[in-house]
């Protein structure tokens, strides 16, 4: 698949997972970081980053990142089945897993990007992927994520649209 697609660095899943949606380079650890001290001006001990300076941005820096580019994300909350979600108005989703840490007392969390294509196919980009996924059936694949309750799966619906039009009524 002939994609954009980074590679994982550092805990930078969520500029890579920025990126992917953009499809090029649109956002830099930089870039995030001021997005950070936007939020809250500390520089040491940002509560929307990691302290170590590595990455681990939280979903306010998402949501932020997002507006710049005039989207905006909606939280899919997983009691609902996923085949209510309008896929023709969904850009990308947005998925948020925990994350293996080596470092006592710490949780982290990976962004990775599900993206739509413009003939409607959705591709994996995950940085930690050596390359793009092709996913067959995005419906099929987000009931699965959530079926794995003790991952605390987050899937967060990424457009252009109004949240009010991406669920169809029931």
């Amino acid at each position: 698949l002939q994609m954009y697609h980074e590679r994982q660095r550092k805990q930078l899943c969520l500029v890579h997972a920025l990126n992917a949606i953009m499809q090029q380079q649109e956002f830099t650890e930089e870039s995030l970081n001021e997005i950070c001290y936007s939020l809250d001006d500390r520089r040491w001990f940002n509560p929307h980053k990691s302290w170590l300076n590595l990455g681990n941005y939280d979903v306010n820096v998402l949501m932020a990142a997002l507006a710049l580019k005039d989207l905006q994300m909606m939280w899919f909350d997983s009691r609902m089945d996923p085949s209510r979600i309008r896929l023709e108005f969904v850009k990308a989703f947005i998925v948020n897993v925990p994350s293996r840490v080596y470092i006592p007392f710490m949780t982290n969390r990976h962004w990775f990007t599900i993206l739509q294509r413009d003939d409607g196919a959705f591709v994996n980009l995950d940085s930690k992927l050596e390359e793009p996924e092709l996913i067959r059936d995005v419906v099929v694949y987000i009931r699965e994520k959530f079926a794995k309750t003790e991952d605390k799966v987050q899937v967060m619906i990424v457009s252009s649209m109004d949240a009010a039009e991406l669920l169809k009524t029931e």
